[in-house]
């Protein structure tokens, strides 16, 4: 916290310091502006390489014009950003109001549009938050549709000087990625399904092994009256209806044809869905363990009860802990992804 903290005040106190530099430019009649950004460096592209977005916005904001600069190859800073997979700095397209369509009619000296650019896959892979190799695909797919739609129809079939497409350009970059993202989810999907199923059949098995047996004359529940008993009932419908849930979803995922667009909101739904309500099934499989405590033991050893209950919970915290990032992830990229990016 305390370095978060210091980074950000030295963050500050540079921007600062480049507000005044920049103002003491101004001021001078004889310099040419555009030399004091070129030399030694571009200053500019360098900062849309590091995606550096705060000076880019002052001096932008000061000089539109900068965002026609390019580089060597023909780049301007949205394309450099691009290829970088800096979103917030490509956002500043829409900030500032400038001619989008222009800007993407930017060729690069391979014959590049900037959709080219959004279909290469940069390595190493800029999403070091990122749970999983699926989202880091979704994620890719995210920014090539988002630079898709400021281009105009004719530059989406356009090829470049090796012949290719941006979606074929596209298919190439990301085929090891889709690989790896096809197994990561075969192996998340195969895993869950295990878990599910030993969910499911202990939830099965308790529903006709009541706490506390059946009465040898009526054949009902003992405890059939208790509140307790309510307590385990529901909560044992509830963990089986939910792990039999899951693993339908899993099943889902795993006769998948994980093609490219599967990754952009079906996969990561299903999986979404079901991590959800197989938390859901463990939690309720636990509140059935602790009813059922009070039931057996609920009669003057509320010493040994209590206890005994409260630490059948820690694993629901554990897999809280686990499991929450993840999920926490997988909805904000494909319901927010505005938020993801």
């Amino acid at each position: 916290m305390k370095c978060s903290r210091n980074i950000e005040l030295m963050n500050n106190q540079a921007l600062e310091l480049v507000k005044c530099l920049w103002k003491e430019i101004n001021r001078q009649q004889d310099v040419d502006v555009a030399e004091v950004i070129r030399k030694p460096t571009n200053l500019l592209l360098d900062a849309a390489e590091v995606g550096n977005f705060r000076f880019l916005a002052e001096l932008i904001g000061s000089y539109p014009d900068f965002v026609h600069e390019l580089d060597e190859n023909g780049r301007s800073i949205f394309h450099i950003a691009i290829l970088n997979r800096h979103m917030n700095v490509f956002n500043l397209i829409y900030e500032q109001g400038f001619n989008k369509q222009l800007l993407a009619t930017y060729l690069d000296s391979c014959g590049n549009n900037i959709l080219h650019l959004a279909a290469k896959y940069r390595s190493p892979s800029p999403y070091r938050t990122v749970s999983g190799a699926a989202l880091e695909m979704q994620r890719e797919l995210l920014i090539y549709k988002e630079v898709e739609m400021i281009v105009q129809p004719s530059y989406r079939e356009m090829k470049n000087y090796d012949g290719k497409t941006p979606r074929e350009l596209f298919t190439v970059e990301h085929l090891e990625l889709l690989r790896r993202d096809e197994q990561w989810m075969k192996n998340r999907a195969s895993s869950s399904i295990i878990v599910a199923t030993l969910v499911a059949t202990m939830a099965f098995a308790a529903a006709f092994i009541v706490p506390g047996g059946k009465d040898d004359k009526t054949g009902l529940p003992i405890h059939l009256r208790e509140n307790w008993f309510q307590v385990f009932a529901i909560s044992d419908a509830i963990a089986f209806s939910c792990s039999v849930i899951s693993v339908a979803f899993f099943l889902s995922i795993l006769t998948s044809q994980f093609a490219e667009d599967d990754f952009l909101r079906s996969l990561p739904l299903k999986l979404l869905g079901g991590l959800s309500v197989l938390f859901v099934s463990i939690v309720f499989v636990l509140v059935a363990f602790f009813s059922t405590l009070f039931l057996a033991y609920d009669h003057g050893v509320n010493w040994i009860v209590v206890p005994s209950g409260l630490v059948s919970f820690v694993p629901t915290v554990v897999i809280a802990l686990l499991q929450v990032p993840v999920l926490k992830d997988i909805f904000c990229s494909t319901c927010c992804p505005s938020l993801a990016m």
